[in-house]
This record gives structure tokens, C-alpha cells and sequence, in this order.
């Protein structure tokens, strides 16, 4: 049953999600040094953060010119080495 104190987007987001990390868990090619569910709990809080609205992206990216604007193609804002 669906929250009613976040919104239909916020939660259909939650629980893709956590099929995501359902199929995560069970496909894990590394079976020595397996994932655990706190895993994803960084990026479960950050996934809250921009459902909530909280998130500055539109603030970030208006800083970043346009591909038109002779502004790169694609911004890495996250990087993070491959496991």
C-alpha cells in the first residue's frame, strides 16, 4: 500500500528502486565479497533528497553552458570508480 504522506512519483521512484537493488543483490557477479542492502543507503537518502524537491540541480546546471553554447556534451557530477 502506497504512503500518502510522499507523493505517487516519489514513491513509484522508491520502489523501482528497490527492485533495482533486489536484482542487484541476487545478480551480484562477486559471490566472495557480496552486496549488502546498507550498500544503497547513501544513495537511497540521495534519491530522497530529489524526490523531496531538496535537490539544487537546476541551479548546478545553470552554471554549465549549453552543448549549443560550445559547453560540453555530458557532465560527470558524480564520479566513482567501477567496482
Amino acid at each position: 500500500m502506497a504512503n500518502p504522506n510522499i507523493s505517487p512519483f516519489e514513491d513509484e521512484m522508491k520502489q523501482r528502486f528497490e527492485a533495482l537493488v533486489a536484482w542487484a543483490l541476487e545478480n551480484w557477479p562477486d559471490k566472495t565479497h557480496p552486496l549488502n542492502q546498507s550498500d544503497f543507503d547513501k544513495i537511497r537518502k540521495d534519491l530522497a533528497t530529489l524526490a523531496e524537491g531538496g535537490a539544487d540541480i537546476g541551479e548546478r546546471n545553470a552554471e554549465i553552458p549549453e552543448p549549443s553554447e560550445n559547453g560540453p556534451q555530458y557532465v560527470n557530477s558524480n564520479p566513482a570508480p567501477w567496482p
